[in-house]
């Protein structure tokens, strides 16, 4: 094989090798991972030009602030803005829910990893902490967007999960 010949093949193989890596991740994930099943909240989804698909909001997206770590309260009020943060879970009732939210990867226990936004105030006016796991949408068969809304409106929603070392794959929506 000549000099250019190994060059266009390098120039191609370039980029399937990124797309192939790019892969790698939810793949891992979904075939070692641990299941996980998180809670959702009522959330309309509105817009008509993606197709069939639930719009996904987590009772784990808002963390109450006694579950942060120190440090992550001192990050916020100093620094503020947007970082990474480990959120360890805990089942209860079937469900995981969040247990404490720290800087450092937990050793050991079922966590995921997001990302923290700000602080705001729930219903009843207690401080919430909103973290971002990039879960949001699920898309579904066609002409079936009508009952996930109607069950997501509710709250009805269970979201299944794979994960692997806090890096989460939305695999399966359920109702309860």
């Amino acid at each position: 094989m000549n000099k250019r010949a190994k060059q266009l093949v390098l120039a191609c193989s370039v980029p399937v090798l990124i797309l192939l890596g790019m892969c790698f991740a939810p793949l891992y994930t979904m075939l070692t991972g641990e299941e996980m099943i998180l809670q959702t909240k009522p959330v309309d989804p509105s817009d008509p030009f993606r197709g069939d698909y639930v719009t996904l909001q987590y009772e784990a997206e808002e963390v109450p602030i006694s579950l942060l770590e120190k440090a992550v309260v001192t990050r916020l009020q100093n620094k503020g803005g947007q970082f990474d943060v480990y959120v360890l879970m805990a089942k209860k009732n079937g469900v995981h829910t969040p247990i404490k939210v720290s800087l450092e990867k937990p050793d050991n226990g079922l966590f995921l990893k997001g990302t923290i936004n700000y602080i705001d105030k729930d219903n009843q006016g207690q401080e919430i902490a909103i973290i971002e796991y990039n879960l949001d949408k699920y898309f579904i068969e066609d002409n079936t967007g009508a009952e996930w809304e109607k069950a997501s409106a509710k709250g009805e929603i269970l979201a299944k999960l794979k994960v692997d070392n806090g890096y989460a794959v939305l695999t399966d929506i359920t109702t309860k």
